[in-house]
């Protein structure tokens, strides 16, 4: 059974990795990214990636990662 408690946050955002499990048994990753902070109305990015992992951690983690360094590329490493 899935968790989907894979969230964490990175800087003014919240990230929601939430594998899917695909009909083979093996983990898709998944992703959403939530500005929370700020003046700006509270919006969302979904990125469905196509990386299949063997766990659900890997696939989550993956999705970290992808998020994090797209969190950077847009407001900054500081």
């Amino acid at each position: 059974m899935l968790r989907n408690a894979h969230r964490y946050l990175h800087k003014d955002f919240v990230l929601s990795c939430n594998p899917k499990k695909t009909v083979d048994g093996r983990f898709q990753s998944s992703l959403a990214i939530t500005y929370l902070g700020g003046e700006r109305t509270r919006s969302q990015r979904f990125f469905d990636l196509s990386d299949v992992f063997d766990t659900e951690e890997e696939a989550a983690s993956h999705a970290r990662t992808v998020g994090t360094e797209w969190i950077d590329r847009q407001v900054g490493n500081g």
